[in-house]
């Protein structure tokens, strides 16, 4: 009886007032300031989805890893403690997602207006139910954008955004959205194909559009979805304002409907479960006393991954350079995010405007896209796994290069490498670090050939080498990814690499050990 109560009163009820109170928390911070003061300039994804995803991590991380060692959770090579806090995760993401979506909607009535010009003077509703209005579709506005998505960039998505306007108003439109997924690998010709066949589908489509089959308008809020109808928007008109623009999408299901069957019992429901699976697993292992002796005196843990994670992110640590990089990189994305760029897979267009390269840009004068391209990703996916390759070629070089001179060949590897991919492609727009990260392990294939490094890393190193620029190259044969960039920075890397080793091997040797 002990052990169990020692489980629930130093694990499981810390995990539930942690849970309630990250749960409570983010609804009343998100429908303050968001759904009813309207000051959050973050996008719906973001504040439906991934801050509900991180908030919990940071949650578990602060308050229940410490707590978790008490359970004797080794598991193969010591992964029992990160499943555990993935499952209390989990146990909140769930509910935390599914309440946002019900505060979100539930928020808002149903207003009634005679016509669409009274919308205008509603602006802090949602949801409108218009007696009569007209539609001038033969003025309608077409904004055509495409995202890459997956993990590797596998899919390519073509969208459509008609802005149409109401006859009788300005800046209110009524919005008509076409969208379809291909396959990234394929060859430029068949996404040509792809590309006009969604086109002339989508204008069939839009020839026979009922535009009066509608229960309901939902007024869109700042999203994707958005920002591309007022893209069509700006094109017939540069100079308008889009924070007075309305753009409004047709529903046709019942009003009532919109929330889905028994939405608010589901969210109870999904914590109670979440929950009841964190007790099972809590009651099941067993104490570990050493570190419940530990627990109880307030010492550290000795061995802490997220502590070695915060020393490799401390600027004045012992990896500075590697730490500047890691940080630069995470900053930049979170500036995009808050800019508004899609946290999954921007657009082309927003990639160009915040600092992407391409060829015409670059020749007509924007050479310094070649630099800001390098601090620039395509999605949270691109940036991870950068991030993770960065911190692993930079952590076995700094060491070795020192901090300068690994930050000087960084940014050096990472021009040639931008230079190499407007040589090679014409009208693609690139970003991203990959270029100068391969350049890094250009550097370390020169040192390992060369055997600068001892030798009991050479056999980790061509594993390294192996799953992160051999498989990454791979891949960019099959499209998606800018292979040109690769090779540029691995080659560019490789030079400087046999380099230094010409020039001064004795001395790489001794610092490499």
């Amino acid at each position: 009886m002990d052990t169990i109560k020692t489980k629930l009163t130093v694990v499981f009820i810390p995990f539930l007032l942690a849970a309630i109170g990250t749960v409570l928390f983010y609804n009343i911070f998100r429908w303050t300031l968001d759904l009813k003061l309207g000051v959050l300039p973050l996008k719906d994804d973001v504040l439906n989805l991934w801050i509900p995803i991180a908030l919990p991590w940071v949650s578990v991380l602060i308050w229940l890893r410490r707590r978790l060692r008490v359970l004797n959770l080794q598991g193969k090579n010591g992964s029992g403690h990160f499943i555990y806090q993935l499952v209390m995760v989990m146990a909140m993401v769930v509910p935390m997602v599914m309440s946002q979506n019900y505060l979100e909607k539930n928020t808002f009535d149903l207003i009634e207006v005679g016509s669409v010009s009274e919308v205008k003077a509603l602006k802090k509703e949602k949801y409108f139910k218009i007696e009569t209005f007209k539609v001038d579709f033969n003025s309608s506005l077409p904004y055509i954008t495409s995202r890459s998505s997956g993990r590797n960039n596998e899919d390519l998505n073509f969208y459509l955004y008609l802005a149409c306007p109401f006859e009788s108003t300005t800046a209110v439109w009524y919005g008509v959205e076409y969208n379809k997924k291909v396959n990234n690998r394929i060859s430029d010709q068949k996404k040509d194909s792809e590309y006009r066949n969604f086109l002339t589908l989508s204008e069939d489509a839009f020839n026979t559009y009922n535009f009066q089959e509608v229960t309901y308008f939902e007024k869109l809020g700042y999203s994707d979805d958005r920002d591309g109808y007022l893209e069509a928007i700006e094109q017939k008109n540069p100079d308008f304002e889009k924070s007075e623009h309305i753009v409004l999408v047709p529903k046709k299901d019942r009003f009532e409907e919109r929330l889905g069957q028994h939405a608010f019992l589901w969210i109870f429901g999904s914590f109670g479960i979440g929950a009841f699976i964190v007790l099972i697993l809590v009651l099941f292992p067993k104490i570990d006393d050493k570190e419940l002796n530990n627990f109880k005196k307030k010492k550290p843990l000795q061995e802490d991954d997220l502590k070695d994670i915060l020393n490799l992110l401390n600027p004045l640590g012992e990896y500075k350079t590697t730490a500047i990089l890691l940080l630069i990189n995470i900053v930049v994305f979170l500036i995009m995010v808050g800019y508004g760029l899609n946290i999954m897979s921007p657009t082309p267009k927003e990639l160009l405007e915040i600092g992407g390269h391409r060829r015409f840009e670059v020749l007509n004068g924007d050479y310094w896209r070649l630099f800001t391209s390098m601090f620039i990703h395509g999605g949270i996916m691109h940036l991870f796994m950068n991030l993770l390759g960065l911190g692993l070629a930079s952590h076995l070089l700094e060491k070795v290069l020192g901090a300068v001179k690994l930050m000087v060949i960084y940014m050096i590897c990472g021009l040639l490498a931008s230079l190499a991919s407007i040589y090679w492609h014409e009208h693609t727009i690139s970003v991203g670090a990959s270029g100068a990260i391969f350049g890094l392990y250009g550097l370390i294939l020169a040192f390992t050939l060369f055997k600068i490094y001892p030798k009991h890393m050479l056999s980790f190193n061509w594993i390294l080498l192996g799953l992160y620029a051999g498989i990454s190259l791979v891949f960019g044969f099959f499209g998606g990814i800018d292979n040109a960039a690769h090779f540029g920075g691995l080659i560019s890397g490789f030079i400087v690499g046999g380099i230094l080793i010409l020039s001064n091997k004795t001395q790489l040797k001794e610092k490499a050990k």
